[in-house]
Formats: C-alpha cells, sequence, structure tokens
C-alpha cells in the first residue's frame, strides 16, 4: 500500500518577498506623486501641531511669509501674524483636536488683505487621536472681486434683471423691486408667471422659450402687476445661465408703459400727439408708403445728425446699407399687409457722420378716416451705447480678462456641448490640459508685467495651432486648457500635444525681451477615459503631472 504523498506547504494569505517589495515601492510612488502635488499646488499648504506650531509648509507657503521652509519649522503661528489673527487661528486648531472634523473658515488676511478659504483637516493615528492639524488656503480674492463687480453691475442697472430658476423667482435686483413697488420677501421664491397678465401669459412662455431655443432674438412685451395693482408694460428678453449648480434663466426687462400710453395717445387725438412727439426724448418719425420721409422731431434729427431741410422727404434708403434697406423693405411691407404692428425691431443706421449706430425701431400703419393706408409711423431709440455695454459685460463674464481667451465658465460649456456632439456622431473629444513649467520663476526674474505678456504671447500662439471648433481657455494663473471635439482617434490630440511641445521651442516676446518658455501637456479622452467634466480634467491633470514629473517640456495621455 502506498504511502500519501506529502503536500506541499501553501502560502495563501502570505506575499512573497517581491510581492512585498512592490507593493511597497508602489506605495512609495504614490507617496512621491501625492508629495509633488502638494509641493506644485498655488494654494498654500501647511501643518500645525496641538500648540500652532509648524510642522510642515509646503512652497506656495512658504513664498507667501517670504521664508524657506527650515525657517519656518517649530516656530508658532503667531511668530508670523499679527494676536488677533492668531488668536482666531489658534481657536480654530483647538477646534480640530476637539472635534476631529474637517471644516471650513473664511479669512483676511493682515498682511496683504488678501481673502483666503482654508480648510481645517484633522490628521491622526491609527487609534483615532488627533496629532496635528492640516491646513488648505485658497486665494479667492480675485473671485470676490469678480462676485462684488458683478453684483454692483447687477443691483445698480438701469434695467430690471432677475434669476429664475423651476419657475420661481430667485434673485431680483433694485430696479425690479423699484419699479413694481414690491419687497425681497414678496418677490423671491414666488412663480414668476403669477406675476403677468393672465392675457400675456401664453404669448410671454413662447416668446420665453423661443428665446432659450436661439430661434428669436428680439425683446418681447407683456405685462406685469404692481404692488399697486397697476399693470405695467414690459419689455423682456431672457438668457439661459447656471445659478448656484442649477441650470436658470436670466430675465431682463425694461418698464415701457410710458411709451405704451404715448401710443394710445397718438392714436386719440392728432393735435395732443404732435405735443406730445415733440417733447419725448426718442426719435419719432412718419414716411409715406415710398419710405420718404413727412415728419419727424428733433431726437430724430439729432439721431441722424441731419438739419430739417435736409431730412424732408429724405428716403430711408439713404441711410441704411443694402442689407438693412432689404431688412425695413420687408418689415414695412408685413405691416402694410397684416396692419399689424412691428414693435422693437432691431436695426442699423448710418447717420449723416459716417457713424453706425445700433437702434430699436416701431413700426405702425397710419391709415386715413376712411382706412386706407397712407403711410407709417414708428418710435427710434438709440440703443448704441447700451448694446455695447452688454456686449462688454457679456464678453467679461465669459472671457479672461487678460489673454482674451475662454475662461472657465465657457471652458466647461463648451466641453458639455463637445460631449453631447460626440455622443450623437460617436465621436471622440480631447480635454487637454497645459501648465507653464518653472512660470515662477519667470515672474520673478523679469517681473509681473513680462509675465503677463508672456501668457499673452502663449495665447496668441495656441490660438494658431487649433481649429475654428476648438476651444482654448485660461483655467488658472499659468494653465491652459483645450477642448479638442470630433476627433476619429486618439492620434489627432497627441499630434496636436506634439505640435505645442515644438511650437514652444521658439521663445516668447516680452516688450523686448525674449523669454524660453517650456510647457507640460497632460492629455484625456472621451469617452475612453470619462463621460464628465470633472473626472476628464482630473485625469487629464494626472496625466499632465506624469509629464512633469519625467523632466517636463513633455506630454503625455492618461493611460499610457
Amino acid at each position: 500500500m502506498k504511502k500519501p504523498a506529502k503536500r506541499k506547504a501553501t502560502t495563501v494569505g502570505k506575499k512573497t518577498p517581491a510581492e512585498s517589495k512592490k507593493k511597497i515601492n508602489g506605495t512609495k510612488h504614490a507617496a512621491d506623486v501625492y508629495r509633488s502635488l502638494v509641493e506644485a499646488t498655488t494654494d498654500s499648504i501647511y501643518m500645525v501641531d496641538a500648540t500652532c506650531r509648524y510642522i510642515y509648509a509646503n512652497p506656495r507657503y512658504c513664498a507667501r511669509l517670504k521664508l524657506s521652509l527650515a525657517e519656518i519649522i517649530g516656530r508658532p503661528y503667531g511668530d508670523f501674524h499679527p494676536p488677533e489673527e492668531t488668536a482666531s487661528f489658534e481657536n480654530d486648531v483647538a477646534h480640530i483636536f476637539k472635534k476631529a472634523l474637517p471644516f471650513q473658515r473664511e479669512y483676511k488676511s493682515h498682511r496683504d488683505a488678501n481673502e483666503f478659504l482654508r480648510t481645517f483637516y484633522p490628521i491622526k493615528k491609527s487609534a483615532g487621536k488627533v496629532t496635528a492639524a492640516a491646513i488648505i488656503a485658497k486665494d479667492i480674492t480675485a473671485l470676490r472681486r469678480a462676485q462684488e463687480l458683478y453684483s454692483t453691475l447687477a443691483q445698480n442697472s438701469p434695467i430690471s434683471v432677475m434669476i429664475i430658476q423651476d419657475g420661481l423667482i430667485k434673485w431680483a435686483n433694485g430696479k425690479m423691486r423699484e419699479t413694481l413697488g414690491y419687497t425681497d420677501k414678496e418677490l423671491l421664491d414666488k412663480p414668476f408667471e403669477s406675476f403677468l397678465h393672465p392675457e400675456d401669459r401664453e404669448s410671454a412662455k413662447n416668446n420665453f422659450l423661443s428665446m432659450l431655443k436661439g430661434e428669436s432674438s428680439l425683446p418681447y412685451e407683456y405685462r406685469v402687476l404692481a404692488k399697486n395693482g397697476d399693470y405695467l408694460w414690459h419689455l423682456g428678453t431672457v438668457a439661459s445661465i447656471t445659478y448656484q449648480g442649477k441650470k436658470a434663466v436670466l430675465g431682463s426687462q425694461m418698464d415701457i408703459t410710458a411709451h405704451k400710453k404715448i401710443e394710445r395717445q397718438l392714436r386719440q387725438s392728432e393735435e395732443r400727439y404732435r405735443s406730445i412727439i415733440d417733447t419725448i426724448t426718442d426719435a419719432y418719425y412718419e414716411v409715406d408708403l415710398a419710405g420718404n420721409v413727412t415728419a419727424f422731431n428733433e431726437p430724430y434729427l439729432n439721431l441722424y445728425e441731419y438739419s430739417a431741410a435736409e431730412m424732408q422727404g429724405k428716403n430711408y434708403r439713404e441711410y441704411v446699407d443694402k442689407e438693412k434697406a432689404k431688412m425695413a423693405y420687408w418689415v414695412f411691407h408685413q405691416v402694410f399687409e397684416t396692419g399689424k404692428p412691428t414693435k422693437k425691431m432691431e436695426w442699423e443706421i448710418i447717420a449723416k457722420s459716417g457713424r453706425k449706430k445700433q437702434v430699436e425701431l416701431s413700426v405702425s400703419l397710419i391709415r386715413d378716416a376712411q382706412g386706407k393706408p397712407q403711410g407709417f409711423r414708428g418710435i427710434i431709440s438709440d440703443v448704441t451705447e447700451r448694446r455695447r455695454s452688454e456686449e462688454i459685460i457679456r464678453h467679461q463674464a465669459f472671457h479672461d480678462p487678460l489673454t482674451g481667451l475662454a475662461n472657465r465658465l465657457l471652458f466647461y460649456d463648451r466641453m458639455q456641448m463637445a460631449f453631447k456632439l460626440a455622443k450623437r456622431n460617436q465621436a471622440m473629444v480631447a480635454v487637454i490640459i497645459l501648465d507653464i513649467d518653472k512660470f515662477k520663476e519667470i515672474n520673478d526674474s523679469h517681473g509681473h508685467k513680462a509675465g503677463d505678456d508672456v501668457l499673452k504671447a502663449i495665447a496668441d500662439r495656441l490660438l494658431q495651432m487649433v481649429r475654428a471648433s476648438d476651444t482654448i481657455a485660461r483655467y488658472g494663473g499659468d494653465e491652459f486648457t483645450l477642448i479638442m471635439p470630433s476627433l476619429s482617434c486618439e492620434e489627432d490630440a497627441l499630434t496636436v500635444a506634439r505640435k505645442i511641445i515644438t511650437a514652444f521651442q521658439r521663445p516668447f516676446a516680452a516688450g523686448e525681451k525674449k523669454i524660453d518658455v517650456t510647457v507640460s501637456i497632460g492629455v484625456a479622452i472621451y469617452p475612453a477615459h470619462g463621460t464628465d467634466s470633472d473626472t476628464l480634467l482630473s485625469k487629464a491633470d494626472n496625466a499632465m503631472y506624469r509629464a512633469k514629473a519625467m523632466g517636463r517640456n513633455k506630454y503625455c495621455c492618461y493611460g499610457n
């Protein structure tokens, strides 16, 4: 009878020396990556013990204190900050050690008056005891100033502005409260539709949707209930925005009740109407059926810059280009055929000086006592400056003021559009992050003016290298992002990355100086590496830091 064979010793649950070494190396690599991120971030990161003595500070924080790490470690927070700020900080650190839960606090630095959002984190041992407090301080000065600017512009706007979300009024400026007579409590979280005249709700809704879909750009009229019980005529426009992380609608409305009253009075009495049009500030006109001017007021002459003798009998085609003349002919023809007036038509005229002006024009049919058409009349408002101001505000809201490139808001919007198009067409989208290598050294060596000049030169060069359908944005101080929609393969994006690396071999002009700049590039591909903005940006960012770790002046695609 054979003896049973001896069983070999098993190693289930145990790691071989090679496996253990691999795990250690992997852990070390991860630690190195995290340290690189902490060292490279533009946020200030530091750690203190229970007595508020420094036990770590990253380069960004050292730079703010203008001290080396060796000069900071072991020193108390109060050595570098005034007593009031120190006392507040010590209370926050004590809170972390007591509660062991992260929290955020805003504060204004006495050092340079910059505003920061500080996040306090507890650092625990395996037993759960808090041994240190880690603080990440993000500079939100520019954000606060931008918020204050836009808030000031909106609050002091001469037109009513509101934000509507899920059909409810979520915000209204002072002009809207003043015009309608309501308080915030009476307006906010109330359905906007409830303030509309019942007869205007359907038409206002249709115009509302048409403008949001891009099918119409003309403002529309409706009546709004004021607190005193009167219905006021408003001229409104809407635009789609994001408010507090959700889709919303930005509505602008101008009180045109006075204009509506004037139109009604003009129909009632020729004598009364003549006296009124001579006193209104908007331009008034009358033309015959051929378009020759037969009547006008002083603001009309001021608008076109002609004398009364020069204007009498002048045909409208003489102060517009061919395209606008065709547009006017079509509008006048529609009014003639239907008898229905056109209100607030956007138009462009050419004054006697050659200056082009943006105007809003209304057109109504003039009939004789028997109802036979005799000509047209209307009001013209010069909106040139208003249009220019609106365009400036619109551009500032979505573009970087230094480079003129898209900012984060516009970048995220374009990215979502690219993803939707790619999903529909089964194509790829490349999300690329470009970080300027050692840009701080440029500022330190040549000054911030030279640094700004370099950033503008970089933006110009990047714009020359991409397609019209691509979007370049300035994502941060020295960080740029690029969206490349409708790609057929990953190699298309890598080809552009290589071209950018090559293009950066030529120095950039900063005034009379020539400055050498290199860039590290990270690439992520939709849908291979993710299907949402945050995931793809994170992976492109990881790839970019890999490129930096490989020696900078390189590109890297996530997963490769």
